[in-house]
């Protein structure tokens, strides 16, 4: 008895660590950048009742890697939080989420720069 008890314990914590049980409401995907080599995706999804996140991705044909992410709370949301411009090799998204200039470069030399201005 004792150790159907413990494995089913186990079995418990096991389902509850496991992330494919947590379910998000995908509100957006929209690709804001292509090129014949790789595009910039992000995804908007609800994470909580007023909690959002927002996950910017480099997809080519090797796969796809998560350039950053930003949770954000309803009254980002609801507002416009990204201005997106794009310039030959260099795309600048800009947000009220940053309070410093950060740049990324994906693997195919795709420039991101991430500003407040």
């Amino acid at each position: 008895m004792k150790k159907q008890i413990y494995f089913s314990a186990i079995c418990i914590i096991l389902l509850q660590s496991c992330s494919f049980l947590e379910q998000n409401n995908f509100m957006e995907t929209k690709i804001i950048s292509s090129s014949l080599n790789e595009k910039i995706v992000y995804k908007f999804y609800q994470t909580g009742l007023n909690d959002y996140k927002v996950d910017f991705y480099s997809v080519d044909q090797s796969g796809s890697t998560k350039l950053f992410e930003h949770d954000i709370d309803d009254s980002f949301a609801t507002s416009e939080t990204y201005t997106i411009s794009e310039n030959d090799d260099e795309l600048i998204i800009q947000t009220k989420l940053f309070s410093e200039v950060t740049k990324i470069v994906t693997r195919n030399g795709k420039s991101i720069i991430l500003t407040n201005r």
